[in-house]
């Protein structure tokens, strides 16, 4: 069984989607922990804390010099590899600031094409990163994008309103976006690169 943690980041903060799952441990992350700390007890609270603006008392710290190479949420998330963590479901990681969210993708790359699950569940989206085979489950008519991280090739989308056999993707054209559910699953695949799945809530347009 797969090792998941939570991990929660200072951007937009849905609280009405926010879970605690028995035994998966959830990470605040700088500023993150403000949405947190009323919720549960983190297991540990990571970051430089220039964005908190102060080192929460009683709680486990990983403290960074805030002039470093890495991200928090980079820094997050290897702490949390390092221990044998491979499924991360980031709140707080979207939103706000579009800089950190270009910045958390880019993490998020890396990571997987290491072996790791890394989704990102945002106020009115859910995004994922898709490095093989993948089945996506939606409501017929929701709305669902993919979208090349770089060249991808060898993808394939089945059960879809706009579907694909075997296509190359570019990140230089969006020719993934705005795809529809038809079924309650879709499949999707890629045989080279990562391609970005983000899945919009029911009723967003």
């Amino acid at each position: 069984m797969s090792k998941k943690c939570i991990l929660v980041g200072g951007g937009e903060f849905c609280r009405e989607k926010f879970k605690v799952e028995k035994d998966v441990p959830v990470v605040a992350v700088d500023s993150g922990y403000e949405y947190v700390k009323d919720l549960v007890k983190p297991y540990l609270v990571v970051g430089d804390f220039d964005s908190l603006g102060y080192f929460p008392s009683g709680e486990k710290l990983v403290i960074r010099d805030p002039v470093k190479d890495f991200t928090d949420m980079y820094i997050a998330v290897e702490y949390m590899a390092e221990r044998g963590y491979c499924e991360f479901e980031i709140y707080g990681g979207l939103g706000k600031r579009l800089d950190h969210t270009v910045a958390n993708f880019q993490m998020a790359r890396g990571f997987v094409e290491k072996g790791l699950k890394i989704k990102f569940i945002g106020s009115t989206e859910e995004v994922e990163f898709i490095t093989d085979d993948f089945y996506a489950r939606g409501e017929a008519g929701e709305t669902f994008s993919l979208f090349a991280f770089g060249d991808c090739k060898g993808v394939t989308i089945q059960n879809a309103k706009y579907n694909l056999e075997n296509a190359s993707l570019s990140d230089s054209f969006p020719l993934g976006v705005s795809n529809e559910f038809i079924g309650e699953w879709c499949y999707i695949a890629v045989k080279e690169g990562v391609l970005i799945y983000i899945r919009l809530d029911k009723g967003v347009e």
